[in-house]
């Protein structure tokens, strides 16, 4: 078999791959991943009881990889202001992140498949 032949197959190959990685973790609008970071601070808050944060972890992580920068910085600052609220907040503002962690947050922390079907669900509906 050629050299030539053989880096087609290897570069199809490899096309697939990455199709099918694709199109098993969609990507979220920049709006749907700031709101993962500030999830994921209301998940992992000492002062709201603390939560499993590995579902949410792992869908960020897998949405961080060529983010555009200033929704990058956007997420972060959303995450640090949400952890503040969470230490600052007294118990109706506590009530309220609970609230906000129990219902939205859950979205993002079931995973990539969850966070893409509600983030596909606002869209239609703002349409």
């Amino acid at each position: 078999m050629s050299t030539f032949k053989s880096m087609m197959i290897i570069g199809a190959s490899l096309a697939a791959v990455a199709a099918s990685v694709s199109a098993a973790t969609p990507r979220v609008s920049d709006g749907a991943y700031i709101q993962a970071e500030r999830c994921a601070a209301l998940i992992s808050s000492p002062a709201l009881g603390r939560h499993d944060a590995s579902g949410i972890n792992a869908f960020l992580k897998d949405q961080d990889g060529g983010r555009d920068e200033a929704a990058y910085e956007r997420g972060q600052d959303a995450r640090e202001n949400a952890a503040r609220e969470a230490r600052t907040a007294g118990a109706y503002a506590k009530t309220q992140l609970m609230a906000e962690r129990d219902g939205v947050c859950q979205g993002y922390a079931g995973g990539p498949a969850i966070a893409a079907a509600s983030n596909n669900d606002a869209k239609n509906r703002a349409n």
